[in-house]
Parts: structure tokens; C-alpha cells; sequence
């Protein structure tokens, strides 16, 4: 067991919205607490620190924490809730969550340094489920809404697009959505008194018609699947209801359906469970033998621990519960999936909890992480639910008041142990890592690699141990001033298992500039003109140099990016936004050399918080030439989605290569669709030049720098002999017998 630090998460005092009420005297609405605030944690770029338990954190054990993105970073929502997981045609992997009022879609293919692609707005409320079929996610809520349908075909180049809204079957209230990804068929469940409603995404995946309700008893949650061939129930669409009168508070257990006929739906057993308070939900394994129960009110009302019923449903005519698996903690159980011989629970206040399943009837807790730090009650806060489907093995949950987090199960981990840095000397740079064994899991100390490449080839090196056990040092080679090095860290157990810094490993590696430092050669605050040309086309709301004059009445900028009071903007006049065309704003010629990063404040709305017709569809592209302006190259496209809401953005991009020692920049803002309300800003235009020292030609004179190596310089190396001081002459990272060797080979003057 472990705590790991990961960012300062001080309690938000707002009040929480209002929210709309789910099934009758719904407890979790008394438990409310206020979101979490807390800096965006990624462990591809932040440091975990050495002292964690002194610093305080999360608990946990086999489990370790890649990317955390708070309800504040997540857009300043109230409450999560639940999510779910898709993977595109390319094997791009993404976490679908809810929250109070939008569903959010993040990528997590490198879990760790995971990215919010796109939000879709949506009624405001505590309940949101979501579930995939195909390239769409469905989306319902307990505030009404129906169902809503998002697009994801194009999501790999962030374009996620609601493309309708289902409205029919009675009440657009819905507590939880599910889908038989095998039959093609959509339940709606809950919402009001209703047990299911179907629809068919055969028929439509858009717009599926209503075909099929059942409503003897109210279903809370429900899980549908095909039974395959070989089975004894092959070819037949079953049902597993978590149900009961009502509104499931009474004679609540598993009801099982058979709905392959869906003119004549047939009930074929239901089970009362044992000290049944709400059935709530659960999940089959995966030979359709038993499934796993959690009551959402037993350990509340009765004072028991969480508890998970394990039922035998081989035949489904008469389910019988056949054991009970349990943390020992005080927890309520919330949602739990199995995946192979895995269960994962999320367990409001215990977190994430993992058991092996290998003996169905004797589960065996074997990890964890705990996301509420503060206790393990019976209260409704913390973990809501949890995704372990990704080919890739990564998990996320959701998390009432702390939002996502995106964990991996390695037996082994790496982990900064202070922030990436900026920049790396070209004399050679250390970074120190913690690698540590999990769950069992030996490190094999020989497998531990820096592999980088500057350009010139790639290189790979050992890494050096520390005093700590833990603690590992990284020592890369003199490399070339200017370049970028792109570099990763692998480290594997003594069975084979291997986990990459950063997290995408040789497929994803860190790619930072090589220089001693950087300085300013060209800042432009547009408090005077030095030569930036606008092309007027459009109608209205072409560039112009201004002070922002509208105080951010319809989406335009309200301030200037720098500070410096003076920014571009499109159109200055009240009610004046970009329309009718495209209106182009391009730099005059601008000194710049390969390795150089240019960077900018950019305002870019297309809508979305505003009245126009035709919302998050237009977008805003800059581009950069090398050549005068003869030819262009895409730097950036901003939208139709991502940051398209407003607010100052300041990216920065590195030029690997720029042939005739200028740049000229170009931004380019239209309104293309049906009036769609368009304000972008522009400001603070820099370009960074990188600094290069000359390489040391003579490292072993390092006692005084007097140019003669001598016995001052021995008496120097061994009095720093096993550690990193300046007598490091070979560049290892550690004063050694190499160093001593090489003061040897310079004895005398330096050249």
C-alpha cells in the first residue's frame, strides 16, 4: 500500500445546481458534496515526488494513476457520473463520461497524458448514462433530454456531433441506458415508473424506432445479451433486471426476461437476494454462469459491509444465490463489470476495488485505489462507476466530486519524480524516475533503458541506481544543440512485463529541445503595427487592432491575451461578429531559426454559448510559410469542437526546420455554415531562439577550471567519487572508474 501525491485538491465552496430528482427518495442527493478543485494530473509530464505519504494522497495497491482530470478541469462541472468506452477504426482508445450537465469525451490511448477531445451539452442533472453501439454513443438522463445521439466516426480528429435527439416513448426521463451490442436493440430503463423501453438500431442508428416496453416492474439497471451458439439458451435475447416494485424499493432482486419475441415478453424467474434493500445492478461472467449483485442500500440501512451476491443463473428458470463476496469495508457497492477472470467495482467511497475471479464462488480482492480520501462510509461520494473493456488493459472510473481517472494494473511502475523538463543540455541531462514493483510483481534491474535520439542516431542507456532502491537516474548523452530528442524509458519485472515512460512508450516518446536555453528574438503585443496585413472577407467582423471594446457581450473576448491592453480581433462593434465569409489576418516576415518555438494567445467561439444558428461547426486554422508566403503548411485548426468555446489559449510549437531563416504566420476565421456566431482574438505573437553553449573540451579539469588537469582535479574526483558532482568527466551521471580513467587520458594541459 501506497499514497501518491498528485495535485492540491482544495473543496470548492460554490453551491451545487439543482439537480433533477431520480426514482423516489433517491438518497444520493443527501449526501452532496461540493466538487473537488484540483490541477489536471498527468504522469507522462508530472513529478509523483519521493515523500509521498508525508505529503498525503490517494491510497491504493496495484493500481497507479495516470491521468486525473478534475470536475474543474473537465469545464467546472458540480457531479460526475457515469462512463463508458470506445474504440475507433484506428484503435485509438477514448473514455465517454458524464457529468451533471454534458458528456465528455477524452482520449486515453496514452493513459498518461490523457486529452478531453469534446463536450456535447445536455440537461442538467445528477444522472447521466451513456453506452456505445457501432460509432455512436447514446446518451440519457434523469432530467429528461430522451436520448441522445453522438456521433463519434470522426472523433480521431476531434469532431464528436449530436445528430439527434429521441423524443417518443413517454417521459424523456431515463435513469440508465443498455444496449445488446449482439441483437442491436437500445433499452431505455427507468425514468418515472418504467421497467424498459426498446428500440431498434437495426432499423436506425440515428433515429431507432420504439418497438417493444415492459413495464410490470421498475427497472433500475439491466444487463442484455444474445446467448451465443453452443449454449444451452443459444440465439435467445435475455434480460437480467435489477428491478422491483415500487420504484425498485420493494421485493427488489435479479428478474430475468426472455425478449427475444418482443410482441411477448415472457418473465422466467426472479430472486429475491439475501438482506435485499435496492437491487441496483450487476454483471454476468463471462461463461454465463453466474452474475454478480450489488444492493446500493444494504450497508446503509443495515450497517453491513459491502456486500456483492454471487447467483447462479445456469439455469435461468431458477436463480439461486450461491455465496457473497465482500472488502470488509463500510462502502456502499455501486457498479461493477467483469471482464476474463477480473471483477471491477466501483464502490463510492472504498474507489476502485479489483477481485480475481478464477473460483467464481470465492472472490479474492487483489488491488485497489481509493479516490476519496476522506473515509469509506456508507455515503453516497466518490467512485461511480468504472470501464475495464480497453484492449490496451487501461481502466477509468468516474468519480462523483473528483471527476476521471485513468489508472493501469501493472505489476511494475515508473514514475517522474519531478516535473518533465523544458529543455535538455546538450552536455548531457539527468532525470531521476521511481520504479518500484506492485502486486508482487520483481523488478529486473537490468531491463531499466533510457533509448533516445537526437537526431543522430539512437542510443541507449542503462540507468543508474540512486541510494534510494527506488530511485533511478536517467543520463543522457551529449547531444546536438537545436535538435529535438525524442526519448523514452522502459522497465520490465523479472517475468517479462514491461511499462513505458511515457506511457506510449517507442510508439509515443517524449520529444523535448535540445539547448542550454532560449531567448526571445521577435514579441509583438500589437501596441504598435509592424507590418501584419488583413485580407476583408467577409461581410462583417473582419481583423482588426483594437482594445477589446465589448466586455464579452455574444462571445467576444472581453480583455487582451498579454495584458498589454491592445490585441486582433474580429470586428469590434457591438453585436459584430465574423459573417459572410472568411477574413484572414498574415505576420510580416519574421527572423527565425530551426529549433525556435513560436508561440501566441488565441480567442477562438464558434457559438456554442451563443445565439447563432449553427453552432460548433466552423472552425479557425493557422498556418505557417517558410518560403515568404508562396506556400502554406498547417500549424493548428482550432474546432469545430475543442477549444471553440472561448477563453485565451497559449500553445507553443517547435520548428524542426526552417530552411531560409524566416516564418511568416497566417489565421484564418470564416463563417461558413448557416450564422453561426463567430469572435476569434489574436495576441502576443513570440518566437523563442534557442541558446547554445559550447561543449566543455575539457570535463576532468573540474576542480577549479584553470585549464591544466592535475592533482587538484584528483583530489576533487575523489572527494565526489559515487555521486553526480562536477567531476562527472565521461558524462555518466555518477563519479566513477570511467571519470578516473578519463582524468588519466587528460593529465596535463587542456586543449
Amino acid at each position: 500500500m501506497f499514497k501518491l501525491q498528485v495535485a492540491s485538491a482544495l473543496m470548492s465552496v460554490a453551491a451545487i445546481a439543482t439537480i433533477a430528482v431520480a426514482h423516489q427518495d433517491d438518497p444520493k442527493l443527501r449526501d452532496r458534496r461540493p466538487p473537488v478543485q484540483a490541477d489536471a494530473f498527468r504522469a507522462d509530464i508530472h513529478g509523483v515526488g519521493i515523500s509521498d505519504v508525508a505529503r498525503g494522497g490517494f491510497t491504493s495497491d496495484g493500481v497507479t494513476l495516470q491521468t486525473w482530470l478534475s470536475l474543474s478541469e473537465l469545464g467546472g462541472y458540480s457531479t460526475g457520473n457515469d462512463c463508458w468506452g470506445y474504440v475507433s477504426p484506428s484503435e485509438r482508445e477514448y473514455a465517454i463520461m458524464g457529468v451533471n450537465s454534458a458528456t465528455i469525451f477524452i482520449e486515453v490511448t496514452n493513459p498518461g497524458n490523457s486529452q478531453i477531445v469534446a463536450t456535447i451539452p445536455g440537461v442538467d442533472s445528477l444522472w447521466r448514462d451513456v453506452k456505445v453501439f457501432n460509432e455512436y454513443c447514446y446518451a440519457v438522463s434523469e432530467g429528461g433530454d430522451g436520448i441522445q445521439v453522438i456521433d463519434m466516426g470522426d472523433i480521431d480528429n476531434g469532431v464528436v456531433t449530436l445528430v439527434n435527439t429521441v423524443t417518443n416513448g413517454g417521459t424523456t426521463a431515463t435513469h440508465n441506458v443498455a444496449i445488446d451490442t449482439d441483437s442491436g436493440y437500445l433499452y431505455r430503463l427507468g425514468g418515472g415508473p418504467n421497467g424498459f423501453r426498446c428500440y431498434d438500431l437495426n432499423a436506425s442508428p440515428t433515429n431507432p424506432p420504439l418497438v417493444a416496453t415492459w413495464s410490470d416492474k421498475y427497472i433500475h439497471d439491466a444487463q442484455f445479451i444474445t446467448y451465443p451458439a453452443g449454449t444451452p439458451y443459444a440465439g435467445k435475447e435475455i434480460a437480467f433486471c435489477f428491478a422491483g416494485f415500487n420504484s425498485g424499493f420493494e421485493q427488489t432482486g435479479l428478474t430475468i426476461l426472455d425478449i427475444t419475441n418482443k410482441s411477448n415478453i415472457i418473465e422466467l424467474a426472479a430472486l429475491e437476494h439475501s438482506n435485499n434493500e435496492y437491487s441496483h445492478q450487476g454483471w454476468l461472467t463471462d461463461d454465463l454462469q453466474y452474475i454478480y449483485l450489488n444492493d446500493e442500500l444494504d450497508e446503509q440501512n443495515t450497517g453491513t459491509v459491502t456486500t456483492t451476491r454471487i447467483i447462479s443463473v445456469s439455469d435461468l428458470s431458477n436463480p439461486v444465490q450461491v455465496g457473497t463476496c465482500t472488502t470488509g469495508l463500510s462502502a456502499i457497492d455501486h457498479n461493477l463489470y467483469i471482464k476474463g477472470d477480473k471483477m471491477y467495482q466501483a464502490n463510492y467511497q472504498s474507489g476502485l476495488r479489483i477481485f480475481d475471479i478464477s473460483n467464481p464462488l470465492a472472490p479474492v480482492e487483489t488491488a485497489w485505489f481509493d479516490t476519496y480520501p476522506e473515509g469509506d462510509s456508507a455515503a453516497f461520494n466518490g467512485m461511480w462507476s468504472t470501464y475495464p473493456y480497453h484492449p490496451s488493459g487501461v481502466i477509468f472510473c468516474s468519480d462523483l466530486e473528483r471527476g476521471l481517472f485513468v489508472f493501469q494494473t501493472a505489476q511494475i511502475e515508473i514514475s517522474l519524480v519531478s516535473d518533465l523538463p523544458d529543455l535538455l543540455s546538450p552536455q548531457g541531462e539527468s532525470i531521476e524516475v521511481r520504479v518500484r514493483g506492485l502486486s508482487g510483481g520483481q523488478p529486473d534491474q537490468d531491463s531499466f533503458t533510457l533509448i533516445v535520439n537526437d537526431g543522430n542516431g539512437q542510443q541507449s542507456v542503462s540507468l543508474s541506481p540512486t541510494a534510494n532502491p527506488e530511485i533511478w537516474r536517467a543520463n543522457f548523452p551529449q547531444m546536438t544543440c537545436g535538435n529535438i530528442a525524442a526519448w523514452h524509458i522502459d522497465v520490465a519485472t523479472l517475468a517479462g512485463q514491461q511499462v513505458s515512460l511515457p506511457s506510449g512508450g517507442a510508439s509515443n516518446p517524449y520529444e523535448i529541445l535540445v539547448a542550454d536555453g532560449t531567448s526571445v528574438s521577435f514579441d509583438d503585443n500589437f501596441q504598435n503595427d509592424l507590418g501584419w496585413t488583413v485580407i476583408n472577407g467577409a461581410t462583417e467582423g473582419n481583423w482588426q487592432r483594437a482594445v477589446p471594446g465589448n466586455g464579452g457581450i455574444r462571445c467576444d473576448n472581453p480583455n487582451d491575451g498579454d495584458g498589454s491592453g491592445t490585441c486582433y480581433v474580429t470586428g469590434n462593434l457591438t453585436n459584430e461578429d465574423v459573417d459572410g465569409g472568411t477574413t484572414v489576418l498574415t505576420s510580416p516576415s519574421i527572423d527565425c531559426t530551426t529549433g525556435s518555438a513560436v508561440s501566441y494567445f488565441r480567442w477562438y467561439n464558434n457559438g456554442t454559448s451563443c445565439s447563432g444558428a449553427d453552432p460548433l461547426n466552423d472552425i479557425m486554422e493557422v498556418d505557417i510559410s517558410y518560403d515568404g508566403g508562396s506556400s502554406w503548411s498547417n500549424l493548428e485548426t482550432i474546432g469545430p469542437v475543442d477549444q471553440s468555446s472561448g477563453g485565451w489559449f497559449n500553445p507553443s510549437f517547435v520548428l524542426d526546420d526552417v530552411p531560409n531563416g524566416t516564418i511568416r504566420l497566417r489565421f484564418s476565421v470564416g463563417d461558413l455554415g448557416a450564422g453561426s456566431v463567430i469572435e476569434a482574438a489574436i495576441d502576443g505573437i513570440s518566437i523563442t531562439k534557442v541558446d547554445c553553449d559550447d561543449l566543455d573540451s575539457c570535463p576532468a579539469d573540474c576542480a577549479n577550471d584553470d585549464g591544466i588537469v592535475d592533482v587538484e582535479d584528483i583530489l576533487a574526483l575523489l572527494g565526489q567519487f559515487g555521486t553526480s558532482g562536477s567531476c562527472d568527466a565521461d558524462g555518466s551521471g555518477v563519479i566513477d572508474v570511467g571519470d578516473i580513467l578519463e582524468l588519466i587520458a587528460s593529465y596535463g594541459p587542456c586543449p
